[in-house]
């Protein structure tokens, strides 16, 4: 069993597509060592550890770590804001899957739709130092397709096939915006694709030829998740609308949140 467990809602960047959970806070490293136990006995066997920005959360590190010692695989996504080549050991060192999240190489781009100047350029100095000394890592790109970076996405696919590429890149994976939550549904008339605009993305870059796959998701592949909250609630989403299987999964008996997760998932 797979799920993304979104530790925390703080975020060092600002996407205004973004649909992190805004009212949820995150759990002290004591509650999240007994939540992992749990998700551990439950048949949790890779774990995705997103946000928000997981490299914001202190414990992070120790979570890897022990996830480890428990036969789990450790998946991370972020933004690579926090993640310097003085700090990077810590945290690869009990990282199966890596993901990096880049919408545009454009620094403009970047600017004004909250990732930041620069974004693209950190997270390329950090791939030589991640092929040489982690070359067991998966590497993936993600990207969310919404109005704003629509023509961007050309440059963004040159980009990964000439420069990124070079590093071991497996997969690219262009999801569709997606309003389920936060400032993404709030923003949604903004960012929201329409289904024609969706289809041409998918059909052009489903069929293109590059040394890694390329995905392209609609948000229904959303619902496919089990999602982990901040506060340790286990959810679900349908149709761009969440809803909650568990409500804390510290205070809920193990045979219990089995028979909901069958239920439900």
């Amino acid at each position: 069993m797979k799920g993304c467990w979104n530790l925390t809602n703080l975020c060092n960047e600002e996407c205004c597509f973004c649909f992190r959970e805004l009212q949820e806070r995150a759990r002290d490293i004591e509650d999240n060592i007994v939540i992992l136990n749990k998700l551990k006995n439950i048949g949790f066997t890779e774990i995705t550890y997103a946000g928000g920005e997981p490299l914001i959360y202190s414990g992070l590190r120790v979570l890897l770590k022990y996830a480890r010692s428990l036969g789990i695989k450790n998946h991370l996504i972020t933004n690579g804001k926090n993640l310097t080549l003085e700090n990077i050991d810590s945290y690869l060192c009990n990282v199966d899957k890596l993901t990096f999240s880049i919408e545009s190489t454009n620094e403009y781009v970047n600017s004004t739709t909250g990732r930041g100047i620069e974004h693209y350029k950190h997270i390329k100095s950090l791939l030589p130092y991640i092929k040489e000394n982690y070359p067991h890592i998966t590497l993936e790109i993600n990207t969310v397709a919404t109005k704003v970076n629509l023509n961007e996405l050309d440059y963004l696919f040159e980009a990964l096939g000439s420069e990124i590429s070079l590093y071991g890149l497996k997969k690219w994976k262009i999801s569709r915006f997606c309003p389920l939550r936060g400032y993404a549904r709030i923003r949604k008339s903004f960012f929201d694709l329409t289904e024609e605009e969706f289809l041409d993305v998918e059909k052009k870059y489903s069929g293109l030829t590059a040394p890694f796959k390329i995905s392209v998701r609609n948000t229904d592949s959303i619902d496919e998740n089990i999602i982990i909250s901040p506060k340790g609630a286990i959810k679900k989403s349908s149709m761009n609308e969440e809803y909650t299987l568990v409500e804390d999964i510290i205070n809920s008996p193990t045979v219990r949140i089995k028979k909901v997760l069958e239920k439900g998932v």
